[in-house]
């Protein structure tokens, strides 16, 4: 179905100016077929279920959901504030075989990273309003950041395996991260690490954790009154790495940026050089992407590999012009000439991105989050969630391709691949994944006023390809209130990880009333879970 103005403009935010003059030069295209043919591997579930069935996860005919770890869970390790539990409001997920470094796949038997994104004080404190103890603050820290835990799968399906050396924490408060790049002179360290939303995994097998609300934890949870050392907003809103494995120190990469980062997609251009795109989830913000300057050679020290993150150029796509403009004061003249004094140095730039690219004219986006590389064509899809501000209620995906299909090009072509809302049955896409056909997963985030018709929030499969290409099919649905996050399938695509984030977050604990209690039902509260699902 073609997609004129009028119904581009009611799917789009008026801030995406550059996606309607795109659409008018006919670039953009909605690709779903009139008709829905049926997908083979699952029997796609109804959106909505009968009142008091739908405090679940719900699944298609054959498949089944291990509980994996929930909030508060003990991993059976100590850290330096006593001993470690599995944070709240888990997010990205990614598992890592434990026989990676030596080559293998095993997709039994792994390391799970979580990301822990936001507290939610009236379940991790007990805060109920006024000025938060020092004992609140710290508990709030505690629960964000990060879990590694060993995950293995047996007969009675998949587990944590408390206990495990593996196991530890990443949170708030520890451990201490060093600095790269060029805000290494001005920022040598940082204590813990805050806002963990998405995320990535690199080449040599470590996490890319991304900072998103790094700003609102301080402003809004009244962080600042922690009665340790004044807190700067330069101290995150970073991507920060963390090696599961535990052979290399925590680093946090200053060459990619200080935006709300949503998540880390890499990859590697046609010369070898590693390129990350990211988007930064605000309103009216932009996508980025990150190219080294020297090339990816697998066969060095993964201490060695690490260090193409330190070293290259930070773009910001211009979806009008269909390039990327370099983020850098050496190459591009037009950031200096902006007569912005704050732009002295390098380290500027990366520190205040936004304004140097929106005199470049990159286009302002409705909440650009999640971005994935197709592993067939190579094409990038991006997840815009929705501007709701700007009249963007459901959302949409684009697809990018780069010029001559090499992720280092300066040039690209984009489309409309999918457009939110009661046609597709798909509002406010955000995590997303591949599985190896090229199928799009996509989990939405959206809660209340008018998305009633679309249930709970739920897992989506699109094919790319195919008759049935841009057509959604609802995977799974949660819980009560919950957003669903971080799609990751193990190496054999026989398990999907998912985290259920924030189930019951419309609760009022004080009046014991509970919009959840999900896992375990009552009496316990509702607790942020992550989950393995098998059957495929």
């Amino acid at each position: 179905m073609p997609v004129t103005r009028r119904r581009f403009l009611t799917y789009l935010g008026v801030g995406s100016l550059a996606l309607l003059s795109s659409a008018r030069r006919g670039i953009a295209a909605d690709i779903r077929p009139a008709a829905t043919p049926p997908l083979p591997g699952f029997d796609p579930i109804p959106a909505v279920v009968a009142p008091g069935e739908a405090d679940a996860v719900r699944l298609p005919v054959g498949f089944r959901s291990d509980l994996i770890a929930k909030w508060g869970d003990s991993l059976g390790s100590v850290g330096p504030y006593g001993p470690e539990s599995f944070g709240f409001n888990c997010d990205f997920t990614a598992y890592l075989a434990a026989d990676r470094l030596q080559g293998g796949a095993n997709s039994s038997s792994g390391l799970l990273w979580v990301n822990h994104e936001v507290p939610d004080p009236k379940f991790v404190s007990g805060w109920q309003g006024g000025k938060k103890t020092g004992a609140m603050i710290e508990a709030e820290m505690l629960s964000v950041g990060g879990s590694i835990i060993a995950v293995r799968r047996s007969a009675d399906g998949w587990q944590m395996v408390p206990g495990d050396p593996a196991n530890r924490r990443v949170t708030g408060l520890y451990p201490e991260f060093t600095m790269t790049g060029p805000l290494a002179a001005r920022i040598p360290a940082i204590r813990g690490t805050v806002g963990n939303c998405s995320g990535g995994v690199t080449p040599w097998g470590t996490i890319l954790s991304c900072e998103e609300q790094w700003d609102s934890l301080y402003d809004n949870y009244g962080w600042h009154d922690t009665g340790k050392e004044p807190y700067s907003l330069a101290e995150h809103g970073w991507v920060v790495e963390v090696d599961p494995y535990g052979e290399l120190p925590p680093q946090v990469h200053s060459s990619l940026g200080h935006f709300a980062h949503e998540n880390c997609a890499c990859t590697v251009g046609a010369s070898g050089r590693l390129v990350v795109y990211m988007g930064d989830d605000t309103a009216g913000e932009h996508l980025y992407k990150f190219v080294s300057h020297d090339k990816l050679d697998l066969s060095a020290p993964r201490a060695e590999q690490r260090r193409l993150l330190t070293n290259g150029v930070l773009y910001v796509a211009d979806l009008d012009r269909n390039c990327w403009h370099p983020l850098d004061l050496a190459a591009n003249p037009k950031i200096a000439a902006m007569g912005r004094p704050a732009y002295q140095e390098q380290a500027d730039l990366l520190l205040r991105p936004q304004a140097a690219a929106k005199g470049l004219g990159a286009t302002p986006l409705d909440r650009p989050e999640d971005c994935e590389i197709h592993p067939l064509d190579g094409s990038l899809y991006l997840a815009l969630t929705n501007n709701t501000a700007a009249g963007n209620w459901y959302g949409q995906l684009l697809r990018l391709i780069e010029e001559g299909d090499d992720a280092e090009s300066l040039t690209f072509r984009w489309e409309l691949f999918l457009t939110g809302g009661p046609e597709s049955g798909v509002a406010c896409p955000d995590n997303l994944c591949f599985d190896r056909q090229g199928n799009l997963w996509i989990a939405t985030d959206f809660g209340g006023g008018p998305y009633q018709e679309f249930g709970s929030n739920g897992l989506f499969c699109v094919p790319t390809t195919g008759p049935a290409a841009g057509t959604a099919f609802q995977f799974l649905s949660g819980p009560n209130d919950c957003e669903i996050c971080g799609p990751f399938f193990t190496p054999d695509e026989k398990t999907l990880f998912l985290s259920i984030q924030h189930p019951g977050s419309r609760s009022i604990p004080e009046l014991e009333h509970y919009t959840s209690r999900w896992p375990q039902g009552a009496p316990d509260i509702p607790r942020p879970t992550v989950i393995a699902i098998t059957g495929f």
